[in-house]
């Protein structure tokens, strides 16, 4: 019987962390995807061209940069190109009011709405996010008393920060936090793309000692006495994709590998004492469990964007145009990160999509498109396009009726002993992959800590230490 100490099922950002935190405390571990790249963390080369799925910015003063420093996981990053940046409101074009200097010269503001931003604004370091989870953004908004033109440059802003379209579901604590961290410390690009900070993940966890089997889907996820049992196979295990639902398991290698035993429908067996479940969306982690744990029903409904992600064989003179009437982000990442040949650039541009927003593919492009037209960019001239359609930011939303951001589901709320979750909807702390990494540190953690008298178990052959 093939037993490991933790077995990580999914190998995105959460899983990654959890396995290089277990694995760094001495414990055999193993982690298992369908996929080798890195669902929402991958960065894919298309033609000349490295395009993140969908635009991906890391947080500096983020929950994720510590535990990212204590597993050694360093990165090289940029800054955005916000000299210059534009904003969109109505049929006028101008200077995005981003700081004091810009909110005092743009025109897109009257000295009323200039007045009301900056008040805003300028009073976010006495902001308390933890005493706002009883309402929503909105009714936030509605307090603080932010109306016309200036309630649309702050809901400009909680978007830009957050990705969330649907401000009158969100708790106002994780908006509030996210527009501190946001406008404050800023966020950075990764040279390389997302996939940097995926290989960093899984270096680290491989130099710790942790076993990473890639192309193995999971099928279900059991009690089994003091232990859980993990059955492997070709059944169609779901997993995030780039859309959020259920993504089908890769067919088994059948290669042989380990010394699981069968389950009776010839799919593989392994035996683990904990195992953490980040295989993204409450939906695909619960599709592997018996039942849905009654402590994820409070959770509100996922973030998605319509995204467009442009290869252009020159630099466009516009480096950034935000909608702030409309939903909408255009941002090049390319210059200043390196994703493109000298010369070249990389843009994203992004239509946030409320949870009641089901538009075709045709309309998001569309949409998507003419946005790029107004900021000089014809995307049918790109070198490289690429569209995804509805994909998940984020795996659910914390909402005031659960508490808001502290009310998310913890990583033992699975209703299974030894079974734990990580992922970007789950734990007290961060948003987007700020959660993902942070959860997947403490669903190891908690692993580790209730093995604390457990001799560890060897990953082959099944004999302990």
């Amino acid at each position: 019987m093939e037993q490991f100490d933790v077995v990580v099922v999914g190998g995105g950002i959460a899983g990654l962390t959890a396995a290089a935190t277990a694995a760094g405390a001495s414990r055999s571990v193993l982690v298992l995807d369908t996929t080798a790249r890195g669902g929402r963390a991958a960065t894919d080369q298309v033609g000349r061209f490295r395009f993140n799925r969908g635009a991906h910015a890391l947080y500096r003063s983020g929950a994720g940069r510590p535990v990212l420093a204590r597993l050694g996981v360093q990165l090289a990053a940029v800054s955005p190109p916000l000299k210059g940046a534009q904003g969109r409101l109505r049929d006028q074009v101008g200077l995005l009011p981003i700081g004091p200097a810009s909110l005092v010269r743009t025109s897109l503001l009257g000295p009323r709405d200039k007045a009301r931003v900056g008040r805003l604004l300028n009073g976010m370091g006495r902001w308390k996010p933890e005493e706002l989870a009883d309402r929503t953004a909105a009714q936030w908004f509605d307090e603080v008393g932010v109306t016309g033109d200036a309630r649309a440059m702050v809901e400009m802003v909680a978007r830009l920060t957050s990705y969330v379209a649907d401000l009158d579901l969100v708790s106002a604590d994780l908006v509030a936090d996210q527009i501190q961290k946001g406008i404050g410390d800023g966020v950075e690009y990764l040279h390389g793309g997302w996939a940097a900070l995926f290989d960093g993940l899984r270096q680290a966890a491989e130099r710790r000692g942790a076993r990473i089997e890639l192309g193995t889907p999971v099928r279900r996820v059991e009690p089994d006495g003091d232990g859980v049992r993990v059955v492997l196979g070709s059944g169609r295990a779901p997993t995030a994709d780039t859309a959020g639902g259920a993504r089908p398991g890769a067919p088994d290698l059948g290669d042989g590998r380990g010394h699981g035993e069968a389950d009776g429908h010839g799919g593989r067996v392994v035996c683990a004492r904990r195992v953490v479940l980040a295989a993204g969306t409450p939906e695909a982690d619960a599709a592997l469990l018996p039942e849905r744990p009654a402590a994820w029903s409070g959770l509100g409904p996922p973030v998605r964007a319509a995204c467009l992600d442009l290869g252009l064989a020159e630099v466009p003179a516009t480096g950034v145009l935000l909608g702030i009437d409309r939903p909408l982000y255009l941002i090049r990442h390319a210059p200043p990160a390196e994703l493109a040949p000298p010369g070249a650039a990389v843009v994203h541009g992004l239509w946030y999509l409320r949870s009641d927003e089901d538009p075709s593919p045709a309309e998001a492009q569309a949409f998507l498109g003419e946005h790029c037209r107004v900021a000089g960019i014809d995307p049918d001239i790109a070198e490289e396009q690429r569209y995804l359609h509805r994909m998940v930011a984020c795996g659910a939303l914390p909402v005031p009726d659960s508490g808001g951001r502290a009310g998310r589901p913890d990583v033992a709320d699975t209703g299974i002993d030894g079974v734990l979750v990580a992922g970007d909807w789950v734990g007290p702390e961060g948003h987007l992959a700020d959660a993902a990494i942070a959860s997947g540190e403490r669903a190891a953690r908690h692993a580790v800590d209730s093995l604390a008298h457990a001799p560890t178990l060897h990953p082959v052959g099944g004999t302990a230490s």
